[in-house]
């Protein structure tokens, strides 16, 4: 039988969605559950139970409409990826984010368009999918004869760069796609979608991720998967 891909890529990214969801909304759930039918049940503890979790789950939701979403989405790259870290962030605390200065900024976003959110974001994404125990985040662009965007995601312990995780974002079919990596897939057509090449390389004490655009072209098109 053969593969519908699109509706294969829709059922991971489902899946994926779903998992990340599922955690805050669940803990919610079990807050409202504790209270029962009597509001006065409620003590400090469940209640702020119920707000970090609903709270975490609006970050990830609004993070994840900007990422995933019809392309063109307005918010700040910055803010998104910051409530994010907020709502994903274990024991250890969330990872520091440095960016490039505002003029660098806005000059990607000039040479993006309606596609500069969502690239960012992505970007952003795949290097802490690439690091798991990712402590330190770096978003740098460079330009020259072309635009490029860096993500470096680093770690205090040895990262190893997944093979499954490579070849999805190649999209040359060396993986077999899955919740884990669908991401790394998605990243890479919206990249090439818009007219540029994504890279995964491994750096000291890190993974480095590389979108790379050609100057002197119109702005990428907006692209819905």
């Amino acid at each position: 039988m053969m593969t519908d891909t699109n509706l294969e890529l829709a059922q991971l990214l489902c899946t994926r969605l779903c998992h990340d969801l599922a955690g805050p909304v669940g803990a919610v759930a079990a807050g409202v559950e504790l209270i029962g039918g009597d509001p006065s049940q409620a003590d400090a503890e469940t209640l702020g139970l119920i707000g970090n979790s609903s709270g975490a789950a609006s970050l990830k939701l609004k993070f994840m409409r900007a990422a995933l979403g019809v392309p063109g989405a307005a918010g700040d790259p910055k803010t998104l990826l910051d409530g994010y870290l907020d709502a994903v962030a274990g024991p250890g605390g969330k990872p520091a984010v440095t960016w490039p200065a505002a003029d660098s900024l806005a000059a990607g976003a000039a040479a993006l368009g309606t596609g500069w959110v969502q690239t960012v974001l992505n970007l952003c994404l795949l290097g802490l999918e690439a690091v798991p125990a990712c402590r330190t985040l770096a978003f740098k662009i460079n330009t020259g004869s072309a635009l490029d965007l860096v993500v470096e995601a680093g770690s205090d312990r040895a990262a190893t760069l997944r093979e499954d995780l490579l070849g999805a974002v190649a999209g040359n079919g060396a993986a077999p796609l899955s919740a884990k990596n669908v991401h790394g897939n998605v990243t890479g057509r919206l990249v090439r979608a818009a007219g540029g090449m994504v890279a995964l390389v491994s750096m000291s004490g890190g993974v480095r991720v590389t979108a790379t655009f050609p100057k002197g072209g119109q702005a990428p098109p907006m692209v819905t998967l």
